[in-house]
């Protein structure tokens, strides 16, 4: 353990695992327990659970589970340290981090370094924004394009000087090690000689926070015409730009009340909107949208309304975000502003009323896509043909019979052809994408320790829920008579933990050592499997005796065979292998 066990506890006691999932997770409280759609797999069913009561969390659809640590860990990425510093942070705990493994506290200390770094660097970029005489050129252009230094002040935009050197100057002066600038992004090394440049230069600077309000990069965008337009901080150990949305720090809340979320492509779209009082809006980070963005989003905003330009490109754009979307089930609609225009200049011109309107006539997935492959192939036999096998793929896709045999209807209407014969197509395209999904390799790895005898798993559900029994448990000696290694090893653990009831599944859940072995727990504690009325001490007798006995009488039963087998002198033990692995099978599968 790097951090002291007491200070895990006293973390696990102090906060709320609804509270932290909630700021993540929209959930909805239904019987004991409150569900919301996971964040960490596609679902268009909520089968994410958290319990007060236990605090933890688990997912019936993918296994994911655990308690509050081990949720800031998988969502957000950390570490163990990382993720218990960053709720010690928020409840007030206080860590002493002098006892941290070596190399883990460099990788802390890493991650420190830069967010320090990063802090101070945008006040560098932001002073010569508002104060150097270099900056009025930039401070011009963002007047011009209507930012208000309210706006400026809230999003800390800065500029890089037209200087080579600025800002390695300024990592120098403030005893920034060489190999920290390099991790940065910040400088590059100059490739003929010794040294190293400035990345951005000449730029007005857009600090890219993370939900947790930190500096995670920058982005720069230049102010005439000169290419790249836009660049962004490379990858660091505290940004990653599959994972970040400019503007989610400011907007969640937003995105919360109005239950819904405008994404757009630039900087300057996302802060015109904002400033302009259409707050539940973020923006892409000159990357495709990516399933962990939408599953992020999916905490904030149950409904997305993608705005893109009316360009070639951004219709190009949103038709390659759509199959994200629908993966994710998540309700979506895509704006298509009139052409020429992007969000940044229609409200500008038009004001964000009639954004709003528009956003309100913002059309579905599917009549989108029907008109975009209308206006592309056109109405001839060929093109009619094209359009069919544009919209077949995401006809597919669409889980609900009743709302894919409207689409059906809506598409053979548009292209006057017959329903049956679109039916027909679209069956075709399903039983081929299964076909497809099939041969794929299965990317999931096996767990025949969760087919366990599902005796094994009860008697460990109750151990964890009723901690009381444990002492009952140990005496039978039944955990030596499992089948499954994992089980009994947690089992094992259990007994030697403090039996206390006051967050028992907590505690017996930190001190797990792999992310399987806590959504295991999470999963046992999730439920009992007893019905109502049955007495606990009865059911777990009667479970550790069924355990045992049928452990003997296999046991007993593969060892007179064994015993027949040497006394026939019968070689061929492979035989007897192969009965008590299907035996074992068997056994697993409940039989």
């Amino acid at each position: 353990m790097f951090i002291p066990e007491e200070k895990i506890s006293e973390i696990l006691r102090t906060s709320d695992i609804v509270e932290i999932v909630s700021e993540s997770v929209i959930l909805k409280k239904s019987g004991q327990n409150y569900f919301g759609l996971c964040p960490f797999h596609s679902e268009k069913t909520p089968s994410f659970s958290v319990n007060s009561a236990k605090q933890i969390f688990h997912c019936f659809g993918c296994g994911a589970g655990g308690n509050s640590l081990s949720f800031i860990m998988k969502y957000h990425g950390l570490s163990f340290p990382e993720a218990a510093r960053m709720l010690a942070r928020k409840y007030n705990v206080v860590i002493d981090t002098q006892h941290l493994d070596p190399a883990r506290k460099k990788q802390l200390a890493l991650r420190e370094s830069l967010l320090r770094i990063n802090r101070k660097v945008m006040d560098r970029y932001q002073t010569h924004l508002q104060k150097d005489p270099a900056g009025h050129s930039a401070r011009q252009y963002l007047e011009n394009r209507g930012i208000t230094s309210a706006t400026l002040d809230e999003f800390h935009l800065g500029f890089a000087l037209d200087q080579w050197e600025d800002m390695v100057g300024f990592l120098k002066k403030a005893r920034i090690s060489r190999q920290a600038a390099l991790n940065s992004g910040l400088v590059k090394p100059r490739e003929n000689r010794p040294g190293f440049y400035d990345r951005f230069r000449n730029r007005i600077m857009f600090p890219i926070f993370d939900i947790n309000m930190q500096v995670a990069g920058f982005g720069g965008r230049v102010m005439d015409d000169q290419m790249p337009k836009y660049m962004n901080s490379p990858e660091t150990p505290v940004y990653s730009k599959t994972r970040i949305l400019y503007g989610l720090h400011a907007a969640k809340a937003h995105c919360r009340s109005q239950g819904g979320v405008h994404i757009v492509e630039g900087y300057f779209d996302f802060l015109t909107l904002y400033q302009n009082g259409i707050k539940n809006t973020v923006a892409t980070l000159g990357t495709a949208l990516t399933p962990e963005h939408v599953r992020i989003l999916k905490g904030y905003a149950p409904t997305m309304i993608l705005v893109f330009d009316s360009d070639a490109a951004g219709i190009a754009a949103a038709r390659r975000s759509i199959q994200t979307f629908m993966n994710e089930g998540v309700e979506t609609r895509i704006l298509i502003l009139p052409r020429g225009e992007d969000p940044d200049t229609f409200v500008l011109k038009n004001g964000p009323d009639a954004f709003l309107q528009q956003a309100d006539n913002a059309r579905s997935v599917m009549p989108f896509l029907r008109q975009v492959a209308m206006e592309t192939h056109g109405s001839s036999v060929t093109g009619r043909a094209r359009v069919l096998a544009d919209i077949l793929p995401y006809l597919a896709d669409i889980q609900d019979s009743a709302l894919r045999s409207l689409h059906i209807n809506e598409l053979a209407e548009t292209l006057n052809i017959d329903e049956a014969a679109v039916l027909e197509k679209v069956r075709e395209q399903v039983v081929k994408s299964k076909t497809t999904r099939d041969r794929r390799p299965d990317t999931e790895p096996s767990n025949s320790e969760l087919s366990s005898d599902p005796r094994e798993r009860q008697l460990l559900s109750l151990m964890l829920q009723w901690p009381h029994i444990i002492s009952g448990v140990a005496d039978s000696g039944v955990l030596d008579y499992f089948y499954s290694q994992t089980l009994s090893r947690i089992g094992q653990f259990m007994v030697q933990a403090d039996p206390d009831p006051d967050a028992f599944v907590s505690r017996i859940m930190a001190g797990m050592e792999t992310d399987a072995d806590r959504d295991l727990v999470a999963s046992l504690a999730m439920t009992d499997g007893l019905e109502d009325n049955t007495d606990l001490e009865d059911a777990a007798a009667a479970i550790i005796q069924r355990i045992i006995r049928i452990r003997k009488k296999n046991d007993s039963g593969l060892t007179a065979e064994i015993k027949r087998a040497e006394k026939c002198c019968d070689t061929d033990l492979m035989e007897l292998l192969k009965l008590k692995q299907q035996e074992i099978r068997q056994l697993h599968n409940g039989q």
